[in-house]
C-alpha cells in the first residue's frame, strides 16, 4: 500500500493552515514553517507528523503539539490516509472480483499478490547426477570419497 502512496502530495485545508499560522512555539517552528509556506504536504511528512503527534504527551508538550498543527492536523490527517489506504484496498478488492468473474481457466491473478521474478541462480540442481558443480555434484564426491578409501589403505 504504501508503494501506490508514496508519491502522493495532499493540500492542507484552510482551517489546518489558519491553525499553523497561530501557532508559533520554540519547538517545532522548523516543521511550523515548513508547512505554511508549502501548503502541502507528502505522504511520508504526513505519516511521519501523525507518529509524531500520536506518541507524545498533548497535555505536557502543548505547545509542541499545537505547533505541529494540533487537533486539526492530526484530524484531518488521520481521515485523509484512512480514506487514501481504503480507496486502494477497495480498488484491489474490486480487481480480484472482476478476476474472479472473468477468468479464464484461471489467467487473471490475483490483485494482492504482487508479481516478483525468481533468482534460479541460488536454487539447487534437480538432478545432482548431472551437476556440473563439484559442490553439489554427486558422482563428483563419490570419486572424492573412492581417493580417500585408496589413501586410508
Amino acid at each position: 500500500m504504501n508503494k501506490q502512496l508514496k508519491d502522493r502530495i495532499f493540500k492542507l485545508p484552510e482551517n489546518v493552515l489558519i491553525f499553523l499560522s497561530q501557532q508559533r512555539a520554540p519547538d517545532g517552528t522548523t516543521r511550523n514553517n515548513t508547512l505554511l509556506t508549502a501548503k502541502e504536504v507528502t505522504y511520508g511528512q504526513l505519516k511521519r507528523i501523525l507518529h509524531d503527534m500520536k506518541y507524545m504527551d498533548k497535555n505536557v508538550d502543548r505547545l509542541k503539539y499545537d505547533s505541529y498543527g494540533g487537533f486539526p492536523l492530526e484530524q484531518w490527517g488521520t481521515k485523509i490516509l484512512n480514506d487514501e489506504r481504503k480507496l486502494i484496498d477497495s480498488r484491489k478488492s474490486t480487481r480480484k472480483a472482476s478476476n474472479e468473474i472473468g477468468s479464464l481457466n484461471g489467467l487473471r491473478g490475483n490483485a494482492y499478490l504482487s508479481t516478483h521474478t525468481k533468482n534460479n541462480d541460488s536454487l539447487p540442481p534437480t538432478n545432482l547426477m548431472k551437476s556440473n558443480s563439484e559442490k553439489t555434484s554427486v558422482s563428483g564426491l563419490s570419486e572424492q570419497i573412492i581417493r580417500i578409501k585408496k589413501l586410508m589403505k
